[in-house]
């Protein structure tokens, strides 16, 4: 699997799981992409893209869905058997906690 962040500066930040016999310690795609992002000096995310082999759209799992909001993505493209698909971060991750919440 693999997927791509959008910065707010146009630039593009491509991440690939990374699998780990010890489940913990993997890295989905997202997060990768994310860790990448912030590595390269970005700040605030506005859309991410994610591709697999599977012929549904997949979704970011729940923790990347938190990763991907504290970022400040707002859209979430999957792709499908019939291109590509979007939905708003909100409606994946409703009512979201985040930085906006702490004092």
């Amino acid at each position: 699997m693999g997927a791509a962040v959008l910065d707010d500066e146009g630039r593009v930040h491509a991440g690939v799981n990374v699998e780990n016999a010890s489940y913990p310690l993997s890295v989905c795609a997202e997060r990768s992409a994310v860790q990448r992002a912030a590595g390269e000096g970005a700040r605030r995310l506005v859309a991410v893209a994610v591709v697999s082999p599977d012929s549904a759209p997949l979704w970011p799992c729940g923790g990347c869905r938190q990763v991907l909001h504290e970022f400040g993505i707002e859209t979430v493209i999957a792709d499908g058997p019939d291109g590509p698909v979007s939905r708003p971060l909100a409606e994946l991750l409703p009512d979201a906690f985040g930085p906006d919440d702490l004092p």
